[in-house]
């Protein structure tokens, strides 16, 4: 009896720590694959990039940056349908990621979703405030909908973030005061 208790009180410190080391390999293991699927975005290979990103999810499925990796590959091969899901994914695990929304949005525009687009687009800009790519993507869509005013202020507001080609637009456009 007195081995069986020093056994159970073994394996109960052992189990865990055993877990826990095998549950940082597989992160670092994921860390691994997406550095791996980012390489091959870089150079251009998409199917790469995303059968990467596929060993990182699978590694650690709360890997919010492998699945905005994987919905860059797919976007770019265009699957703007399978995109905009590895987008919603990644925001539902990392709801603050700026770039996420900002990248659903552009899918959400390719798609003909101008609303949800902007609406994209709006909560990128609420949550990093500097986040330019988000006031461009969204003065573009103001643009396809007439909305003059609010192409101005979003460009402007680019413009003050430092955005050249914001300020040049400005400048070309005669809008002066900002």
């Amino acid at each position: 009896m007195k081995n069986v208790c020093r056994f159970l009180i073994i394996a109960g410190i052992v189990l865990p720590l055993t877990t826990s080391a095998a549950s940082a390999r597989a992160v670092d293991d994921a860390k691994s694959y997406y550095s791996s699927a980012e390489e091959k975005f870089g150079s251009g290979d998409y199917q790469g990039a995303i059968a990467d990103d596929n060993k990182a999810i699978k590694l650690d499925p709360s890997y919010a940056e492998a699945y905005t990796g994987r919905a860059a590959a797919k976007f770019r091969m265009g699957d703007k349908p399978g995109a905009i899901a590895d987008y919603t994914r990644a925001i539902e695990l990392d709801p603050k990621s700026a770039e996420a929304l900002n990248n659903r949005g552009t899918a959400k525009s390719d798609l003909g979703d101008k609303q949800g687009a902007i609406a994209d687009f709006t909560r990128a800009i609420e949550l990093d405030p500097s986040f330019v790519p988000a006031y461009m993507n969204r003065a573009s869509e103001k643009l396809d909908m007439g909305d003059q005013q609010g192409v101005i202020a979003d460009i402007v507001a680019a413009a003050k973030r430092g955005h050249e080609g914001a300020q040049q637009w400005l400048i070309s456009n005669g809008v002066s005061g900002w």
